[in-house]
């Protein structure tokens, strides 16, 4: 378990993927996130879920302490080389859960798992450019930077949006103002 100030990241379990199925099933959160906008069935997810290679890819699901699920997030395409990976956050939850700081909450502490337990240096990915609430938490608030931007690169909705490379340096992390309660909850390994 992976813990962050108000979120819990946790292995996806077999008996998750109703959730998971659901949000990637929620034309909300299909539309405002990276890759193909398409829902498939439950048995198609369930395949391409144990297919998913163990060295380079760790997928978890957040949830609130309470265990309440929000979405998915994870680690992939592991670098060791490099000492680098791609992230990315999907979250859905009730609308009462939105607004909350989850997904702030969430990326922080994959940034203090990827760089204080994995003993990475970097952490990149994408979201696109009308994704405000992603560009806020990421960029605003957890220190990444706009890296490029791939222009009209993803058809959504009858239009196209640019797509931002988004990443981080573990040092940019640490100059966060709250990243050693971060770190210091990957250390202990619980909250409280």
């Amino acid at each position: 378990m992976i813990y962050g100030k108000r979120t819990a990241l946790r292995p996806i379990e077999t008996s998750d993927q109703g959730f998971v199925h659901d949000l990637n099933a929620d034309p909300a959160v299909r539309g405002k996130v990276v890759g193909w906008d398409w829902p498939s069935s439950l048995t198609a997810q369930e395949r391409w879920f144990s297919q998913q290679n163990a060295g380079t890819t760790h997928r978890w699901l957040v949830t609130t302490h309470e265990n309440e699920p929000l979405g998915l997030t994870g680690i992939w395409d592991v670098d060791w080389h490099n000492s680098h990976a791609l992230t990315a956050l999907k979250l859905g939850g009730t609308a009462p859960m939105r607004g909350r700081g989850y997904g702030t909450d969430a990326i922080m502490a994959v940034m203090a798992f990827a760089f204080y337990d994995v003993g990475l240096t970097r952490l990149h990915g994408a979201i696109l450019a009308d994704n405000e609430a992603s560009r806020r938490a990421y960029v605003d608030k957890c220190g990444w930077s706009v890296e490029g931007v791939a222009r009209k690169h993803i058809w959504r909705h009858g239009s196209f949006v640019d797509l931002l490379y988004v990443g981080v340096l573990k040092s940019d992390f640490d100059n966060l103002a709250d990243s050693a309660d971060y770190r210091r909850l990957i250390v202990e390994g619980h909250i409280g």
